[in-house]
């Protein structure tokens, strides 16, 4: 089970401190033009959209956002940062797994870091099945990279990371297509992609850099994008 309360005081207290943080610095643009070349013609569902990093991306790309969070300080920095640039957007806080939206409401839903504060899918992807008609897009943390899998599947799930929540694990893509195929809906690309950050462990992720070199870019790669996909009735 998730652990709800600590997901929502983790963030609520992050987001407070910090109104636009943003857990990745670059290459929203590239991630964005994988997963979304052109605007699709419904709404796009930034769900776990944290302070906006990705719905105020979205909006200028013309993308029609609905962006919701599970903390209203999160809410509250992603409709200051559309605001701020003018731009347009629907915006309520709610938990992931019980949306108040109808059937097929959006186009797209847009989960990024979402999936992987879940111990169990099994409410979140019916849920996001639910509501998106055409496509469902995650970006998770590798645990086929090696370094990625010790530090949240066991690391933080025995110790505990500061930066993280209780929640978190990294995933494999195949599992992910596994629980939602029966759900009607098809991975019709997965991407590998490294983003770099600076901490005090800078030196044990080059070191694993260095000795997985030669290997395919799956196990080297700390995220993953996969665009899952309606199939046709």
């Amino acid at each position: 089970m998730q652990d709800l309360a600590a997901e929502r005081a983790f963030y609520a207290n992050l987001f407070e401190k910090n109104p636009e943080n943003e857990h990745i610095t670059s290459g929203y643009d590239e991630l964005h033009a994988l997963a979304l070349p052109v605007p699709p013609a419904g709404p796009v569902l930034d769900l776990g959209c944290g302070t906006g990093a990705h719905a105020v991306r979205l909006a200028r790309r013309g993308c029609d956002v609905i962006a919701v969070d599970l903390t209203r300080e999160g809410v509250r920095s992603a409709r200051m940062r559309l605001a701020r640039e003018k731009l347009r957007g629907r915006f309520f806080v709610a938990d992931a797994e019980h949306l108040p939206l109808k059937d097929g409401a959006v186009s797209v839903a847009w989960t990024f870091l979402l999936l992987h504060h879940f111990p169990k899918l099994d409410k979140l992807p019916r849920e996001l099945a639910r509501v998106a008609r055409d496509k469902v897009v995650a970006y998770e943390p590798n645990a086929q990279n090696m370094l990625t899998w010790f530090a949240n599947n066991v690391v933080n799930r025995f110790v505990g990371i500061s930066a993280m929540t209780p929640n978190q694990r990294a995933l494999r893509p195949r599992p992910i297509e596994r629980v939602f195929a029966p759900l009607g809906f098809r991975a019709s690309a997965v991407h590998y992609v490294d983003r770099k950050w600076s901490d005090s462990l800078g030196w044990l992720r080059r070191g694993y850099e260095t000795l997985t070199a030669w290997l395919p870019n799956r196990f080297r790669a700390n995220k993953f994008l996969i665009i899952l996909e309606k199939r046709a009735a």
